[in-house]
Formats: C-alpha cells, structure tokens, sequence
C-alpha cells in the first residue's frame, strides 16, 4: 500500500491545486497555464518527503472529522426544526477541530526534521521580532487612519 502514496498524493495536490486555479481564476481563464501550474506543484509536492508524509498523516483524519460532521448534521437533521443559530456554532467547532488536526499533525510530521529547528531559530530571532512588531503598528495606525475618515 505504501508504493501508492506517491502517486496518491500528487494526484490529491494535482486536483485540489487545479480546482483552486479554476475557481479563482487566479491565472486568468486559460487552463493549460492551471494545467502546468497544477502539475509542476504536485511534482514539487511529491519531490518533498515531509509534506507528502504530512498529506498522508492528515487525510485520513480529514476524512474521519467529515463524516463526524456528516453524522451530526444527519442527528440534527432527524430531529426536526434546527435551533437558530445552530449551524454557525457547529461548523466553527468543526472548523476548530480541523485547524487542531492540522497542527498536531504537522508538529508529528515535522519536528524530527532540521528545518523545524531552523525556523524555530528564525522565528525567535530579533529581526523577526521587530518585523511583526513594524507589521502590527502599521495594521494599527492605518486601523486608525481609515477609522477618523
């Protein structure tokens, strides 16, 4: 089974990267330019090991928290009259639950590699610190700037 994930995962980043493409139109209307794009990235994707492991580890999960969603809605759904408000709460709980997912899997994906201590290294670098801080106080005087117009 594992001699398929390879192509497993290119064919999962060639489909959700074109659907992305064709949807947004991000690179206009031509699709053999979404085609290209499309095939060059699942071909990067799949040269990199951590991130088809990371694809690997989290599709299944994906999978498991659609169809808690789907068994949940299906509850809702025989119950009868769905309470106002009801639809938001469940689909941000479940939007939650699906961000957690994602990072826990990542950090059990990435952590052994050196990349992970590089970035954490970077992070916490002082340059690094002081570019967030620029980006925040600009987010907040032009906040400010289009609040007084």
């Amino acid at each position: 089974m594992q001699d398929y994930f390879p192509i497993v995962s290119f064919l999962l980043v060639f489909t959700v990267v074109f659907a992305l493409l064709m949807k947004t139109e991000v690179l206009g209307k031509n699709k053999f330019i979404q085609l290209v794009t499309s095939f060059l990235l699942a071909i990067i994707f799949v040269g990199v090991t951590s991130a088809r492991d990371y694809v690997m580890r989290i599709t299944p999960w994906f999978v498991v928290l659609v169809l808690c969603l789907v068994f949940v809605l299906a509850l809702i759904g025989f119950a009868g009259k769905i309470p106002e408000g009801f639809h938001k709460g469940i689909g941000i709980i479940f939007v939650i639950a699906l961000i957690i997912l994602f990072l826990v899997s990542a950090y059990f994906t990435f952590s052994d590699t050196p990349f992970v201590d590089t970035l954490r290294d970077w992070v916490s670098s002082p340059r690094v610190y002081g570019a967030l801080l620029l980006v925040a106080l600009s987010a907040i005087v032009s906040w400010v700037l289009m609040k007084t117009k």
